[in-house]
């Protein structure tokens, strides 16, 4: 089960720090896909192998959120161009780094966390009669 705090720890990861105001904003995207997931499944319950994605799913939402709003401060973009590994996997957001303003990366990467999500959940859906 996904909670806010899986996805203020992998927000931090990211490079933004959350605080105490953000709380109800990420409730409420947390409760809002985590319904959308149940729903296009027609499912109880969030498969643990989902989890994840929808953590990724909800801090890009969240994170172009503030940005369009004008509240993403304290965000260094720049971060976005550093290399995250996790287990065996590397992921470097760095491609084109010289060429693209720290924005058009932060971008980049908030399209790749929300990048592909329903088909992670086409294998979980269910009929409804």
């Amino acid at each position: 089960m996904v909670t806010r705090q899986d996805i203020i720890d992998r927000l931090s990861q990211l490079g933004y720090e959350t605080e105490e105001p953000d709380n109800d904003f990420i409730d409420f995207e947390l409760l809002k896909y985590t319904n959308y997931t149940l729903n296009y499944c027609n499912i109880t319950e969030v498969p643990e192998i989902v989890e994840p994605r929808l953590i990724d799913r909800i801090c890009s939402e969240i994170l172009m959120f503030l940005n369009d709003s004008g509240k993403l401060t304290g965000f260094d973009f720049d971060i976005a161009v550093k290399k995250i590994k996790e287990g065996d996997t590397t992921i470097d957001y760095s491609i084109g780094a010289g060429e693209k303003t720290p924005e058009a990366r932060f971008n980049e990467m908030v399209k790749m966390l929300e990048r592909g999500y329903d088909k992670w959940l086409t294998p979980f859906r269910r009929l409804h009669w």
